[in-house]
């Protein structure tokens, strides 16, 4: 009998939590899971589930009375008996903070519940010891915690400790759909004229593309001559669009907004960055390897188990002056673009869907025979 198993997410929408969450319970065997995907928020999930897929939700959409309501029944504990109970075997809080807040106040006392990870919690809750001890409490209703990274398993045992109860499972990615994506023409996908930098995710702080927008002026002031491309929307885009536009870069760099098929983009570009404080497990990146992209990025969470000591792809200092010069590095050495594109496409076939969607579907059966 197929296992019942509930994943809660607060949307489906512009994150890569949430699209690497599709790509999971895509992959995974109908005949050992029944799985029901819940969203706070409606989503368009027809589009974005198999049709094996249960999708529920719990509120219509985020209005000025919704958005009331939803922090009311949050504050009060509601969200879970009003919107989600049922007799679920496996309860899934896929990304921390609010998911994991929801599903902490489960009633349902047969259900294994498990937090998945998906950031370097250290750096994220750096001077903030209130928020640190309302997780904790939060963390403490669960019975495993799943990171995406050793980094964020290490993070995670520094805070809240119980080492023995945490463990790493990567993200799944369909590595079949990223390549079939990649080949087909968009209407928003513009000519390339020069040399291209594409970095793609949420326009949110902790990717810093206020400093890669910084750099990409700083190597145009010094002969590079390029083109930047910014796929992804986000609370930062007013930001972004005003230093852009104090710098003179209107010509050069583009927000191109949320994007549905990101990967045209992304394998027309020369390079891709990633620009990042802090990740958990970075998608973008993990998808630049199945496309066998050069890739640049600033060192933080799961990139060393990604791209190893820069075998795959270049890892530089977590700071301004360090990413110009990684890419500086590459835009001026073809060749090397050249070696890390080889590299990063027999690193890609590690990222088989099946495969990892296996790792996470045995994780779950052994939980359950404990």
């Amino acid at each position: 009998m197929a296992i019942k198993t509930l994943f809660f997410i607060e949307t489906l929408r512009g994150g890569g939590a949430e699209k690497v969450l599709c790509d999971l319970v895509n992959a995974m065997d109908p005949e050992k899971f029944e799985i029901t995907v819940q969203t706070l928020w409606k989503a368009d999930a027809a589009r974005l589930l198999k049709p094996w897929i249960r999708y529920r939700y719990c509120y219509a959409a985020p209005g000025r009375l919704n958005s009331l309501r939803s922090r009311a029944e949050a504050a009060a504990g509601l969200t879970y008996p009003l919107h989600i109970r049922d007799n679920y075997e496996l309860e899934v809080a896929y990304l921390e903070f609010g998911s994991t807040k929801i599903l902490a106040g489960s009633t349902n006392k047969q259900a294994k519940k498990i937090a998945w990870v998906h950031s370097d919690l250290a750096r994220k809750l750096d001077g903030k010891p209130e928020t640190r001890a309302k997780l904790a409490r939060q963390y403490a209703a669960y019975d495993r915690i799943v990171c995406v990274s050793n980094t964020a398993k290490e993070s995670f045992v520094r805070l809240f400790g119980r080492e023995s109860e945490v463990s790493v499972l990567y993200n799944t990615v369909d590595d079949a759909a990223i390549r079939e994506k990649a080949e087909l023409t968009l209407p928003a996908l513009p000519a390339k004229r020069r040399l291209t930098v594409a970095a793609v995710g949420r326009l949110s702080e902790e990717k810093c593309y206020d400093r890669l927008i910084r750099v990409h002026k700083q190597l145009l002031d010094a002969g590079l001559a390029h083109d930047l491309w910014i796929v992804g929307e986000g609370d930062q885009r007013g930001v972004l669009e005003a230093l852009i536009a104090e710098l003179g870069l209107t010509d050069s760099v583009k927000l191109f907004g949320f994007q549905s098929n990101p990967y045209p983009f992304m394998k027309a570009a020369d390079l891709l960055v990633c620009s990042s404080r802090y990740e958990g497990l970075s998608t973008f990146v993990t998808e630049g390897l199945v496309l066998g992209k050069p890739i640049v990025t600033t060192e933080c969470s799961g990139m060393r188990e990604l791209l190893g000591d820069s075998e795959y792809g270049l890892i530089v200092e977590n700071e301004e002056e360090a990413l110009r010069e990684g890419i500086e590095r590459l835009l001026r050495d073809a060749a090397l673009r050249e070696r890390f594109a080889a590299t990063a496409a027999l690193r890609g076939r590690d990222f088989s869907a099946r495969a990892l969607a296996g790792e996470t579907e045995r994780f779950f059966i052994d939980l359950l025979e404990e």
